[in-house]
């Protein structure tokens, strides 16, 4: 009687394998993923005179993330400390976060999803905690490979300086 469950169970065993795709299955190759170099620019300009650039690059393959994050933690007073020795302070993230993503390649460029946010302390010369000022950009482009694209540009909201993020991908891979 056993020999007649095993042989049940072995046909059964069989056709789950193959049903599911389990059994002698050939192995899939890889899809090749292209890679690229994107140039990020942030500029400032003022009265039609370029006052201030950074550049900020990264590799990202298609269909992939990439991320930058460079700046600084500034302390900010926010009440005196419950034991009376001080002041309590929060942090305050100061500098760029950038992130992008890659949708995929096109014939006219590739898919790129960008989104920025740059915040940096004002000029202004004031007592107690600092202004800060802060761009946040979220754009999605059909990017021309090896050519210089603006992504977009803003006047600020308090001053006469203008905003400008521009991208170059370049194909690696």
């Amino acid at each position: 009687m056993l020999h007649k469950n095993v042989g049940r169970y072995a046909i059964c065993l069989i056709i789950f394998l193959v049903g599911t795709g389990l059994f002698a299955q050939e192995p899939r190759a890889p899809q090749p993923t292209s890679t690229y170099k994107l140039d990020y620019v942030f500029s400032e300009n003022q009265d039609g005179k370029k006052v201030n650039a950074r550049s900020y690059s990264t590799l990202v393959r298609v269909r992939e993330r990439g991320s930058i994050r460079l700046g600084s933690r500034i302390p900010v007073a926010v009440g005196a400390a419950k034991d009376g020795s001080g002041n309590q302070v929060q942090y305050m993230d100061i500098g760029v976060n950038l992130d992008c993503r890659i949708a995929e390649e096109l014939d006219s460029g590739i898919d790129l999803f960008t989104n920025a946010e740059v915040t940096s302390l004002t000029d202004a010369n004031r007592v107690g905690n600092p202004v800060v000022r802060q761009s946040k950009i979220q754009v999605e482009s059909i990017v021309p490979v090896g050519k210089q694209v603006l992504l977009t540009s803003a006047d600020e909201v308090d001053g006469t300086r203008r905003l400008q993020l521009e991208v170059t991908a370049t194909k690696v891979k």
